[in-house]
């Protein structure tokens, strides 16, 4: 039942996202065939830059429009009137919550993925090569001075990126099963707790920048330091680390915070 949860949940977001991924790539080939064209009138100037700043958009919009599509659905499959359906499969609230978290991190995935495609077509030639010959030259000095590290840091960054888009797309859940709550306005709800979260988190990061400025001063801060200038290389795995555990757990909560929801105060529509 689980992998046709996963292969009806990839068909429906399929539905919102194979059209912008055909758009995005669309951008980049005009901008791509523009650049072939290149000439000094002021026409070319305007319809070039042009062409960049709506690729450039684009870009960013499909990453926002990617978050978007995955909570929609979200929503529809799970509180809507869809969800009277959804609820009554043989299938438990974990399977429901992993089943979107898992196709909605993958698609993600691939709308960075096509992001990137786009913006090596768009660039492709000259520039393209400019770019790959700069990141290999910067690749291989890390190599030469990190050694073995660097492989260590670049699946660190993965699985700390890959640990931060599940996090992300589990607040957003989290926030969507409060909202869900409300009689009237529970998308309304929803976005207000997540912008109150979000500034509750502006509030903690600013008296933790108070407290540092306090803290500088003691004698355990100067060990850090000391400790962090001898060994630079162990303190980037222990900040990769640290970070990883606090996303980690982040994730749980709010995995917590959407199951008992769903399991325990489901409010369908």
């Amino acid at each position: 039942m689980v992998k046709k949860l996963i292969k009806h949940e990839f068909m429906a977001l399929s539905r919102m996202l194979v059209p912008m991924y055909i758009i995005l790539l669309g951008l980049s080939l005009i901008t791509r065939i523009i650049v072939i064209f290149e000439n000094d009138s002021v026409i070319y100037d305007i319809i070039s830059v042009s062409s960049i700043i709506v690729l450039a958009i684009g870009l960013v919009v499909g990453v926002v429009f990617t978050m978007v599509s995955c909570i929609i659905r979200f929503y529809r499959n799970l509180f809507s009137k869809e969800g009277y359906l959804t609820f009554t499969l043989p299938v438990s609230v974990n399977a429901h919550l992993g089943t979107k978290l898992f196709t909605s991190a993958v698609a993600y995935i691939a709308s960075l993925a096509v992001i990137f495609f786009a913006f090596c077509i768009a660039t492709s030639g000259e520039l393209l090569v400019e770019i790959f010959k700069a990141a290999g030259f910067i690749f291989g000095k890390a190599s030469e001075t990190l050694g073995a590290d660097l492989a260590l840091y670049i699946i660190e960054f993965a699985v700390l990126m890959l640990v931060s888009i599940c996090t992300g797309i589990l607040l957003f859940y989290a926030c969507m099963c409060i909202g869900q709550l409300a009689k009237r306005s529970r998308v309304l709800l929803a976005l207000g707790v997540y912008f109150g979260y979000y500034y509750l988190t502006q509030i903690i990061v600013t008296f933790g920048l108070v407290f540092m400025t306090v803290f500088e001063d003691t004698e355990l801060f100067y060990n850090i330091i000391r400790w962090i200038e001898l060994n630079p290389t162990e303190f980037v795995h222990v900040a990769f680390l640290g970070a990883l555990v606090i996303e980690a757990v982040l994730g749980g909560v709010y995995y917590l915070i959407a199951h008992t929801i769903m399991k325990k105060k489901l409010n369908l529509e």
